[in-house]
């Protein structure tokens, strides 16, 4: 019995190692990722920052629990848009969000006044689906590298490009009915 274990240990051992030999053997050229690529990781611990700040904006106050709030993150960078009652209320959430772990930076573009009506939220859907249309549609344009988040009217693009992509990401957004101005919250690569 105990050499079937030490046979499996060494095999396991000789796979695990030979990943490198073997890749090292059917490569001439290193090894290279697209700066802009976020992994699987990312994705989900934005997921999870999304949620973290979610919750913890609900239970720091009762206003900010009544108030229409999004929080939407891309690479670690948190956006939180939408409406509070004071100002007050719009820096506690700013704080909420920036203290939540993993949060590399906060854009609270929160704003004072009543609640938004449905018929502005789903303007604001509306918008949303067309800019990210246009962008998928767009020849040689990284749209899977840009989130699209659009509140009361404004358009906020958030992700990881060149200056060159995030300048055609604005030119594409300028041609789409309905945007009353853009918000450029990238991270260049």
């Amino acid at each position: 019995m105990n050499l079937i274990k030490a046979f499996s240990l060494y095999t396991l051992f000789l796979l695990t190692t030979g990943c490198v030999s073997l890749l090292d053997a059917t490569s001439n050229s290193p090894i290279e990722e697209h700066k802009g690529t976020r992994t699987l990781g990312a994705v989900v611990e934005d997921q999870n920052i999304e949620t973290k700040v979610s919750v913890n904006l609900r239970k720091a106050s009762q206003l900010l629990k009544d108030s229409n709030i999004d929080t939407v993150s891309f690479n670690g960078i948190v956006l939180i848009v939408g409406e509070v009652p004071n100002e007050e209320s719009k820096s506690l959430a700013g704080h909420v969000a920036s203290e939540t772990r993993a949060v590399k930076k906060v854009y609270n573009e929160l704003k004072v006044s009543g609640v938004s009506t449905w018929l502005s939220r789903t303007n604001d859907t509306w918008l949303t689906t067309k800019v990210t249309s246009q962008m998928k549609f767009a020849e040689n344009f990284p749209s899977s590298r840009i989130k699209v988040i659009t509140e009361q009217g404004t358009v906020y693009l958030m992700g990881l490009v060149t200056e060159t992509e995030a300048d055609h990401a604005v030119s594409i957004t300028q041609d789409v009915y309905g945007v009353e101005r853009i918000v450029k919250l990238f991270e260049y690569i």
